[in-house]
C-alpha cells in the first residue's frame, strides 16, 4: 500500500504573485521560458528551467543546470 505523507508547500508573498506566476514547465520550451523570464529575476522559471540562465546551446544534461536551479531556489 502506498504511504501518503503531507508536506509543507512554499507559497510566495501575495505582493509577488504576479512576478513569480508562470505556466507549467512542460507546456513551454526553454526559449519561451527565457523570453517570459526576461528582466524578471524573481520568475520561478529560473528555478524550474535553470537552463535559461545559460547560453543557448549549452548541453541540457550538464550538471551545472541542476546546481544553478538549487542556487536560484536558495
Amino acid at each position: 500500500m502506498a504511504k501518503i505523507k503531507p508536506f509543507k508547500g512554499i507559497r510566495p508573498p501575495k505582493d509577488l504573485i504576479k512576478e513569480v506566476a508562470l505556466r507549467p514547465y512542460d507546456v513551454l520550451n526553454s526559449e519561451e521560458a527565457r523570453e517570459e523570464a526576461k528582466g524578471n529575476e524573481k520568475s520561478l522559471y529560473h528555478i524550474i528551467k535553470p537552463e535559461i540562465d545559460f547560453p543557448v546551446g549549452t548541453d541540457e544534461h550538464d550538471p551545472a543546470f541542476f546546481e544553478k536551479g538549487v542556487e536560484n531556489f536558495q
